[in-house]
């Protein structure tokens, strides 16, 4: 079942609920109201001489009086003296109605012409309308005795005609606002939450079915529930695009990297299966550049296997690491393999921090490798570590040519060159900062870079005080 149609079943059943309610309620309220005349109807005095049957006077049912009974007076006239709505009459044998008591505020008097043809045999309340047809009355009628006639005791309940009519038309009246409103919400329910979720659900069977390129329609500034849900839905839809472009530029990068070594060991291979490399020396040679080419490789596999391990998220060795010392030690090692560089130190104080040891090192020795391999001989180039009061911050500072806006937003994508040519000539696989930002994002971190161009640029390390286990 749809959700609009079990929105539409649940609304029907609350307007439904609210009729029953409304019906029992008028019910209920009609049945206390005529309880309440029935008993005043049951408890109206009257004297004995109205019940009064004359000395010999036949029974209703044909039967005389028993011998020895006790005479009664006949009824006397009609009393309409009586300030009330009251009206009290008696059935005499000969089937004649015969009142007794007519209240000055009446203005009919009940119709009760059917109890002459058919009288009930016990005490029965009934409701009939007046004989002028303009009012409705509650009757009592008491069966009469060996000693008097039949009787009815009646009221005039326009009043609670009225009421109840009043009653009902208010309850349709509030049913009607409730039904109203119900429309309104189901309009608006449907207006801002389900045919949204109706589109997107076109959307997503649009996509499945190959239209990669179609986005839910989500306006601008809308803070609902189904906008953000659509917005959240496009930018899934984004993301799964711009990570699959990811995927497959990197698997154009990988293999472009990978094609090269293999390349060039298979042309030396195959330049020796043609007869080549037969002058002393020069298999020597090709030997040595083939074990060039195939270090190259095995480095650039050795790098995919790093990434490809913290995708997995796999557990770090955390322990007490001194970052000052590690930041001296890598610029030792820096200055020992590029003895011409000016590399400065900045790190006074004691530093410590939880972290993989090894993987922390891996990180600020690709800083400083990248920091010599895109700077002029001639650049200064200074390694910073220093407290802060979430954790830790490591920083590699260079005097450089910078880096434009473009190259600054792509610096730690995968196989990622500033250079477009892609040109060789500064070495490296591509994935040393990739590598490295995997690395400080295992430990919880972040790491930044600004640049500008002309003005060199600095990598930063924000490190936690705890890091992730």
């Amino acid at each position: 079942m749809k959700l609009r149609t079990r929105v539409l079943l649940g609304f029907t059943m609350i307007f439904v609920v609210v009729i029953a309610a409304g019906v029992f309620t008028v019910n209920a309220q009609r049945n206390q109201l005529y309880d309440q005349i029935d008993d005043r109807l049951l408890s109206t005095p009257l004297p004995p001489e109205i019940r009064a049957r004359p000395l010999g006077t036949p029974r209703a049912d044909g039967a005389a009086p028993a011998d020895g009974a006790p005479s009664r007076a006949a009824p006397q006239a009609v009393d309409d003296g009586s300030i009330s709505d009251l009206y009290v009459a008696v059935l005499a044998p000969d089937d004649s109605v015969r009142p007794v008591i007519e209240g000055q505020l009446l203005v009919d008097r009940p119709d009760i012409e059917s109890l002459v043809d058919e009288r009930p045999t016990s005490e029965t309340t009934f409701t009939t309308d007046g004989a002028d047809g303009s009012s409705t009355f509650r009757v009592l009628f008491l069966p009469g005795t060996e000693a008097s006639l039949d009787a009815v005791v009646a009221v005039p309940v326009d009043d609670v005609e009225d009421t109840i009519r009043q009653l009902t038309y208010t309850f349709v009246g509030v049913a009607g606002l409730i039904l109203l409103a119900l429309i309104v919400i189901a309009s608006w329910l449907n207006r801002f939450g389900l045919r949204p979720i109706s589109a997107m659900t076109d959307v997503a069977e649009a996509i499945s079915a190959g239209e990669r390129d179609r986005r839910a329609d989500v306006k601008q500034n809308d803070a609902t529930e189904a906008s953000r849900l659509g917005h959240a839905f496009n930018v899934m839809l984004d993301e799964r695009d711009a990570g699959e472009e990811r995927l497959r530029q990197f698997v154009s990068n990988a293999s472009h990297e990978l094609r090269t070594p293999l390349t060039s060991i298979r042309g030396y291979l195959d330049l020796y299966a043609a007869g080549g490399f037969r002058q002393p020396g020069e298999l020597d040679d090709a030997v040595r550049r083939l074990q060039v080419e195939a270090e190259r490789m095995n480095l650039l596999v050795d790098d995919l296997l790093v990434l490809a391990k913290f995708d997995e998220e796999q557990p770090l060795d955390i322990s007490t690491v001194r970052v000052d010392e590690m930041v001296r030690d890598v610029a030792a090692l820096a200055l020992a393999g590029h003895p011409d560089r000016h590399i400065d130190v900045d790190a006074a104080e004691e530093i410590s921090v939880d972290a993989d040891r090894l993987r922390l090192h891996q990180v600020l020795v690709a800083l400083v490798d990248n920091a010599i391999r895109h700077t002029p001989d001639d650049t200064a180039i200074r390694v910073a570590a220093a407290i802060t009061t979430d954790g830790v911050e490591l920083s590699v500072t260079d005097a450089g040519p910078g880096l434009t806006a473009d190259e600054a937003a792509a610096v730690f994508d995968r196989f990622s060159r500033g250079d477009r040519s892609r040109a060789r000539r500064t070495g490296g696989s591509g994935l040393g900062l990739s590598i490295a930002q995997a690395i400080v994002q295992a430990h919880g971190g972040e790491i930044s870079v600004t640049a500008t161009p002309g003005d060199g640029a600095t990598f930063t390390i924000a490190l936690p005080a705890e890091p992730r286990r």
